[in-house]
């Protein structure tokens, strides 16, 4: 084996390689960003529950700052 195939053969492992990582890095780089897509989505959901939760919170707060409105009232009057 003369020196010329020794460095072609070298050359194509050493390419063989490259492809492989930058096969690997697309892939990974694929997953990481549907991975936070996903999380992003999630997020946005929880969101959304949560601001809904709030809502029924204020209007329960309502109608406990009305009745408790009634009640001074009809105590006011009892006197």
């Amino acid at each position: 084996m003369t020196l010329g195939e020794m460095a072609e053969k070298a050359q194509q492992s050493l390419i063989g390689w490259a492809v492989v990582g930058g096969a690997g890095g697309v892939v990974w780089l694929i997953r990481r960003v549907f991975t936070n897509q996903k999380q992003i989505e999630i997020m946005q959901r929880e969101a959304a529950l949560r601001d809904e939760r709030r809502e029924e919170d204020r209007q329960t707060m309502l109608g406990i700052d009305r009745e408790l409105k009634e009640l001074r009232r009809d105590l006011s009057r009892g006197n």
